[in-house]
């Protein structure tokens, strides 16, 4: 949203970078030290504390391969994601970095699972450069501090508003970072200018696809109801229809789904 709302609404002349960071292992290397350091920033009480370190310790792991079992092997850092606190815990981790890149004045920033976006609008480059690449190092400092690793070869970037190419000189620690012409931010597809085509045109061809998928349910050999059929489009076709371009084509009178119920 920070993303896509930074290039709708910015001004003429202004550009927008957005960098897309990675991380591939989020929640099974942050530093367990960073969750008991915020924590107690945040003024929870120190028993509480204490039986959340205690609640992160001592773990391990095994992995089955049929009927083989592997050799346990010790967690020392990561936090459960199949548990209630593991999700919260990283999220407490990750919001000693948000704080810092509210810091760097100009930027903006957008946490999401394992990734994390950052977004500078300004008519001037040499303000864009500076500022990402700020936004860039603090990142980098406080993975090193958590031990998170931050994967330097999916980490991307682009600029949208620009015509040109390659006017932007961005590193991650020493290795510096791919311009892409059209990301893909949780399925949504993005383009340098304002628009939403290309994400259209993949919405196009995965909802055609699915039409296809549609038309052999639908084949006398079946023989199926309407509600059979009409369930099969609700879960093949009117998601992929729906996600992320429904507001440029329906009627604000109507709400999504009204307007795709009578399609």
């Amino acid at each position: 949203m920070q993303a896509t709302g930074a290039v709708w609404l910015g001004e003429d002349g202004e550009k927008t970078a957005v960098v897309f960071i990675d991380y591939p292992r989020a929640f099974g290397s942050v530093d367990r030290s960073c969750n008991v350091k915020e924590l107690l920033s945040f003024g929870v009480e120190r028993p509480l504390v204490a039986w959340v370190a205690g609640f992160l310790q001592e773990r391990a792991a095994q992995v089955r391969e049929s009927d083989v079992l592997s050799e346990e092997i010790e967690l020392t850092c990561g936090v459960p994601q199949g548990s209630v606190l593991g999700p919260p815990l990283f999220i407490v981790a990750a919001d000693s970095l948000s704080r810092r890149l509210n810091g760097i004045p100009g930027l903006q920033h957008g946490l999401f699972a394992g990734g994390l976006t950052i977004v500078c609008a300004s008519a001037d480059l040499s303000e864009i450069q500076q500022t990402i690449q700020q936004g860039l190092d603090c990142t980098m400092n406080w993975s090193a501090e958590c031990r998170m690793e931050v994967s330097a070869e999916k980490t991307e970037y682009t600029l949208f508003g620009a015509r040109e190419t390659n006017l932007l000189s961005l590193k991650v620690g020493e290795t510096a970072i791919k311009e892409v012409r059209a990301p893909t931010l949780l399925c949504l597809t993005m383009q340098p200018r304002k628009g939403l085509s290309k994400h259209v045109m993949c919405m196009k061809a995965a909802a055609n696809t699915r039409l296809m998928q549609l038309r052999q349910v639908a084949s006398p050999e079946w023989c199926p109801d309407r509600e059979k059929l009409r369930a099969f489009h609700l879960v093949l076709v009117q998601a992929k229809m729906c996600y992320g371009v429904a507001w440029l084509w329906l009627d604000t009178s109507l709400s999504d789904g009204e307007r795709v119920e009578r399609a």
